[in-house]
């Protein structure tokens, strides 16, 4: 079964469900109190306010909750959306072009790489082909290849975030 591909108005996430999704992958273990004693040392020394046990205990609830919904998903869909959001150290080049789709970008073009990678090196290759495809692509914007990458990401995190609304209960 194929489904259509999605109009330009469906790229973008609610405000509230990007908000949602960056802060599970990237903030919930700090607002949980999981963060590292440098990371604490730090805060003290700042104006930030402490976070309260109750505060920790909700962002714990809030993290669940959104975890359960994203184990309920397709693991692809899951995949889609924790590439998405996980915060990397792409090449500044890279992100600047393709924003919140530079990961789906990357494990698109790594694809056949990862097949039989070892996890613990998947990372590395990643950044590898990041790196690759700066380099390979100059200008960014007329490569046709990574347009056709660009495209394909696009379909996926709409059909994504699409899989999330429906967990979710509501429009993604």
């Amino acid at each position: 079964m194929t489904r259509p591909l999605p109009f330009v108005d469906q790229l973008r996430a609610l405000p509230s469900v990007d908000e949602e999704l960056d802060w599970f992958f990237n903030r919930a273990e700090c607002d949980m109190g999981l963060s590292s004693n440098y990371q604490q040392a730090l805060r003290a020394r700042s104006a930030a306010p402490l976070r309260t046990p109750e505060d920790a205990a909700e962002a714990a609830h809030r993290q669940r909750r959104i975890r359960g919904w994203l184990e309920v998903m397709d693991d692809a869909d899951a995949g889609v959306l924790q590439a998405a959001y996980e915060l990397r150290p792409w090449p500044v080049a890279l992100f600047d072009e393709l924003g919140r789709l530079t990961g789906i970008v990357v494990k698109l073009a790594c694809a056949l790489d990862l097949a039989h990678a070892d996890p613990r090196t998947a990372r590395l290759v990643e950044m590898a082909r990041a790196e690759w495809l700066v380099v390979s692509s100059a200008p960014l914007r007329q490569d046709v290849s990574l347009a056709r990458l660009r495209r394909q990401a696009e379909v996926r995190f709409v059909r994504a975030h699409q899989a999330y609304g429906v967990v979710r209960g509501g429009r993604s």
